[in-house]
């Protein structure tokens, strides 16, 4: 009899050690395949190119070259400089800016997204690692502009709404101002400035999903 129980104590001990196993291991893929599945980890980066040979591409960083692959679906985008005053109703852009003793912020670069990108990172949020400097990103929709002069600089004001709220936004002249255009590879040229964005693979690879061929500053 007892021979019996402590058989039937092996069994049930044996059962949750195989169940905590089988437990284990379905978390374990279930985290793996969020890593690697359709959305991927994502990596941002920002360089200049160094090379380009077939599907291959070579990033130079701050922290050393990055090696990048192109697939067909690779988005490509380019910058084209615009006047402040082709900023108009209805643009959906990224301006970062400084906020003002008013309360209005003061731009010092604008860039208008392509139609395709309408809604990306949208929101209102400080810039960079030190809040304290003032220093702001607001991605959203021109709601209203009107040309005005502020401290004898006569630039543009913006309303630019985002979800959750709006800021104002005055555009002096002088400031660079580009509009983002699809583009294809023949803009991937040695020595340009891009930043992208890019999936990891299973193996560690990074598969560029989308591109932008930054404006000359």
């Amino acid at each position: 009899m007892r021979q019996r129980q402590d058989t039937n104590k092996i069994c049930e001990c044996s059962t949750r050690v195989a169940f905590l196993v089988g437990l284990f291991l379905l978390i374990a893929l279930s985290e793996l395949k969020a890593q690697v599945g359709p959305s991927g980890i994502t990596a941002a980066i920002r360089g200049k190119i160094v090379s380009l040979h077939g599907p291959e591409l070579i990033v130079a960083t701050p922290s050393g070259d990055v090696k990048v692959n192109l697939s067909e679906r690779t988005v490509i985008r380019g910058e084209v400089p615009i006047k402040f005053s082709d900023i108009a109703s209805g643009l959906y852009l990224g301006t970062t800016a400084t906020k003002q003793s008013d309360g209005s912020y003061l731009a010092s670069e604008v860039h208008v997204f392509s139609e395709d990108q309408r809604g990306t990172s949208e929101g209102h949020h400080p810039l960079g690692s030190a809040p304290q400097s003032g220093a702001t990103m607001t991605n959203g929709n021109v709601e209203h502009v009107e040309d005005m002069t502020v401290q004898n600089v006569k630039g543009r004001l913006m309303t630019v709404r985002y979800k959750g709220g709006e800021v104002q936004v005055f555009v002096p002249p002088d400031i660079p101002i580009v509009k983002r255009v699809l583009g294809d590879r023949s803009s991937l040229k040695l020595g340009a400035a891009i930043s992208l964005r890019a999936a990891r693979g299973a193996d560690g690879s990074l598969t560029a999903t989308q591109i932008t061929v930054r404006a000359p500053r």
